[in-house]
């Protein structure tokens, strides 16, 4: 089994950030760009706009908001987008 070194791991970053980025993306940073900060929000918008599935959990939290927040957090790591609270575990919001 091959190890994989520290230079190994940030290559694969540096890999990971210089590639192009998917229209979901695109699509959640125009929506920040338009002042949307909320992921719920951006989660709703995105499932108007038939990018995402509108399927919703029984909470009626829709079922691509861990997703989103996923895709959201990505950003965050490649900081294009900044997070900047999580409110009370039902929503995150965020900034460009």
């Amino acid at each position: 089994m091959d190890q994989l070194s520290f230079d190994d791991l940030l290559a694969d970053t540096v890999k990971r950030d210089t590639s192009p980025i998917s229209p979901l993306y695109k699509e959640i940073l125009e929506l920040l760009g338009s002042g949307i900060s909320s992921a719920l929000e951006i989660s709703e918008c995105l499932m108007k706009k038939g990018k995402i599935s509108n399927e919703r959990y029984s909470s009626n939290k829709p079922k691509a908001y861990p997703k989103v927040c996923s895709i959201l957090d990505d950003l965050v790591q490649q900081e294009k987008v900044k997070f900047v609270e999580d409110k009370d575990k039902n929503d995150r919001i965020y900034h460009l």
